[in-house]
């Protein structure tokens, strides 16, 4: 029942277009990798995947400022009397 679930796993960070880096743990987990392995990969991901999405996102803040992105008149209708 495990490697089903492994596989199916797999199969949705396929569907989701996850990189070999993290299909290769999953495909490994219960296989060739101990459980502990398999954690600190995942956790070592998940850090990686998170610091890049933060940096994706100030990025984005420091290029396009918000008052920049937004006309006018909707800074006004989100103002506080709205």
């Amino acid at each position: 029942m495990n490697r089903e679930i492994v596989n199916e796993l797999y199969r949705a960070l396929v569907i989701l277009g996850a990189g070999s880096d993290l299909l290769g743990t999953i495909g490994s987990w219960g296989d060739s990798l101990p459980d502990e392995d398999v954690l600190a990969n995942l956790r070592a991901w998940n850090a990686a995947a998170l610091a890049e999405a933060k940096a994706r996102i100030e990025h984005y803040g420091m290029t396009f400022p918000r008052s920049a992105c937004i006309p006018d008149e909707a800074l006004e209708m989100s103002g506080p009397g709205s």
